[in-house]
C-alpha cells in the first residue's frame, strides 16, 4: 500500500493543526498553457511548433507572453490571455530536440474534488508541506473537510468535477483570491465562467458546496467526509502490505499495517493537548512511524500509527502510548481505551520478501526445514503418480500385462491329467461328484457303465433325451 511519511518537522506542524484547527487545502490541478502535464509526451510547445487544441477542450489559461507558428482551435475550444499577455506567430526555426512539429493539447477529463490525489495541505505562505502523499491524514481527510479551508490559486484555470447529487462542505472557500459563501458560490457557478470551471462529470445535477465556517470545538470536528468515503476511495489503487494481518482503520481507502487507538473522551478532553504530548513523548525522534488522529461519531478518538515497514515499530509506539494514557486518562479526560495491533514480530512479508539469515531463530529455522520436508513429500507423490501413468501400472499386483496387446497372461489351466491315478488305472469315480441338485450321491459303478441308470435319479429335462419318444407318439 502507499504510505506517507514525515520529516519531524512537518509531522509535529500537521499533528497540532489537526481537526480542532482546520487546515488549509490547495487544489493542484489546472489547464494553464504553461503545465506540461497538459501536453502530449508532457513538454511545453516550442515556438516552431504547430498548437492543436481538441474538441471539448476546457478552457485553456496563458498567463505569460508565448510565440507559436500556429494555432488550432476547436469549434467550442476557449483562450484565455492573462492581463498584458501577448501571443505570437513567427516563422522562426528553432532547432531544439522535438520542435517543428504538432503539439498537442491533451488535458480534456476534469479532475474529481473527492480525489485527494488533487489537493495538498498548505502552510501560512501557501505552499504545499511536503508531497500530497507526505501527509500525515487519512484519506477522508485529504480531501477539504466541512471546517477547512479549500483554495483555488489565482492565475490558474480549472475543470472541476463536482459529482452529482452529493452534499459537499468546506469551512471557507477562496477562488483565485476572491472569498465565497454558500450564496455567492451558487451565484458563480451559473456564470459561463462557473459552468466552464465547475461541473458534473457524469451528466447529472452538479453537487451542492455548502460553505460552514470554522470548528469551535476544543476537542475536534469531525470531519464530515464518513459518509463520502465510498467515492473518495473508489480510484484509489492500493499496493500489498508487508505484515500478514493488516487493517483497514475508519477514515482510510487501503489496509495499513501497524497499530491503533479508539478511546471515548468526556468534556474536559482537549485535542491540542493530546497531539502536544503524542508529538513531544513519542513521535520525537522518530524517522519512519507516522500518527494520525481524528475525530469519530459518538465522541471517540481514533489514533492510527503505521510505519514504512511492516508495523512492529509503530505497534511499539503505539503500545507504550497506550499503556501510559491509560495512567493519565483523568488527565486527559479520556474514558475507555481501546487498543488493536494488525502487525507482529513473527508477520511473514506478502510483498517481495527478503530473508536474512542472522534474523532467522530456531522457530524459523524449523519451519523452512518442515516445509522442505514438505516439499519433497510432495514431489515423491507426483513423481510416482508418473510413474504409474507411463508404465500403465494400475498398482501393484501379481499380474503383468504382456508387452504387446495388453492381454493378461495367466498359468496352465490344472486339469484331470494332473491329478495322480486318472489315466494310470486309478480309481475312475474321482471323476464324479456330489450333485445335491438331483438329491443323488454318486455310486460305485454308476458312472463306470453309463447303459445304468439309477432309478432314484431325476433327469433334467433341458439335457436328456428321457420321455423324448413317448412325447412323439403322442
Amino acid at each position: 500500500m502507499e504510505l506517507w511519511y514525515l520529516s519531524n518537522v512537518t509531522l509535529l506542524v500537521l499533528l497540532m493543526a489537526g481537526s480542532s484547527f482546520a487546515l488549509t487545502k490547495k487544489w493542484l490541478p489546472n489547464t494553464n498553457f504553461d503545465n506540461p502535464m497538459n501536453w502530449e509526451g508532457g513538454h511545453l510547445p516550442c515556438k516552431n511548433d504547430r498548437l492543436v487544441l481538441p474538441e471539448d477542450s476546457p478552457a485553456v489559461y496563458i498567463q505569460a507572453d508565448q510565440t507559436i507558428q500556429e494555432l488550432v482551435l476547436p469549434m467550442s475550444g476557449e483562450l484565455i490571455l492573462g492581463d498584458n499577455t501577448v501571443l505570437s506567430f513567427s516563422q522562426s526555426v528553432d532547432t531544439s530536440p522535438g520542435c517543428g512539429k504538432d503539439a498537442r493539447y491533451v488535458r480534456k477529463d476534469a479532475k474529481k474534488w473527492l480525489s485527494p490525489e488533487n489537493w495538498c495541505v498548505t502552510d501560512d505562505s501557501g505552499d504545499c508541506i511536503g508531497s500530497t502523499a507526505n501527509l500525515g491524514l487519512l484519506d477522508t481527510e485529504r480531501v477539504p473537510c466541512m471546517y477547512d479551508e479549500a483554495i483555488f490559486p489565482a492565475q490558474k484555470e480549472f475543470y472541476v468535477d463536482l459529482e452529482s447529487n452529493m452534499n459537499l462542505f468546506v469551512g471557507k472557500l477562496t477562488i483565485a483570491g476572491v472569498e465565497y459563501t454558500t450564496s455567492s458560490f451558487a451565484t458563480f457557478r451559473r456564470t459561463p465562467r462557473g459552468q466552464s470551471q465547475f461541473i458534473s462529470d457524469d451528466g447529472g445535477s452538479v453537487s451542492t458546496l455548502t460553505v460552514k465556517g470554522t470548528c469551535s470545538e476544543a476537542f475536534g470536528c469531525m470531519c464530515g467526509n464518513e459518509q463520502l468515503q465510498k467515492v473518495i476511495c473508489e480510484n484509489k489503487i492500493c499496493g500489498v502490505t508487508n505484515c500478514s494481518s493488516p487493517l483497514r482503520p475508519t477514515g482510510a481507502c487501503c489496509d495499513m499495517c501497524g497499530a491503533w487507538l479508539a478511546f471515548g473522551y468526556d468534556r474536559s478532553f482537549r485535542m491540542e493537548k493530546l497531539k502536544q504530548d503524542l508529538t513531544d513523548s513519542y513521535l520525537k525522534g522518530q524517522t519512519s512511524v507516522k500518527a494520525m488522529v481524528s475525530v469519530q461519531p459518538k465522541e471517540n478518538i481514533q489514533v492510527v500509527f503505521t510505519d514504512k515497514y511492516d508495523g512492529e515499530q509503530a505497534t511499539q509506539v503505539a503500545k507504550t502510548f497506550e499503556t501510559n494514557l491509560v495512567k493519565k486518562k483523568r488527565d486527559f479526560g479520556i474514558t475507555k481505551v481501546t487498543f488493536q495491533k494488525f502487525s507482529g514480530p513473527d508477520v511473514v512479508p506478502t510483498s517481495e520478501p527478503v530473508i536474512d539469515n542472522k534474523d532467522l531463530g530456531s522457530g524459523g529455522i524449523a519451519g523452512i526445514v518442515i516445509a522442505i520436508m514438505v516439499i519433497l513429500a510432495i514431489m515423491m507423490v507426483v513423481g510416482f503418480m508418473l510413474w504409474r501413468r507411463r508404465t500403465g501400472s494400475s498398482g501393484f499386483s501379481i499380474f503383468n500385462r504382456a508387452e504387446k496387446g495388453g492381454d493378461l497372461e495367466l498359468g496352465a489351466s490344472i486339469g484331470y491329467d494332473d491329478f495322480p491315478g486318472i489315466n494310470d488305472g486309478g480309481d475312475a469315480s474321482m471323476r464324479g461328484f456330489d450333485n445335491p441338485m438331483y438329491e443323488s450321491s454318486g455310486k460305485n459303478g454308476v458312472y463306470s457303465d453309463p447303459s445304468k441308470v439309477d432309478p432314484t435319479i431325476k433327469f433334467n429335462p433341458v439335457y436328456s433325451t428321457e420321455g423324448i419318444e413317448e412325447d412323439s407318439v403322442m
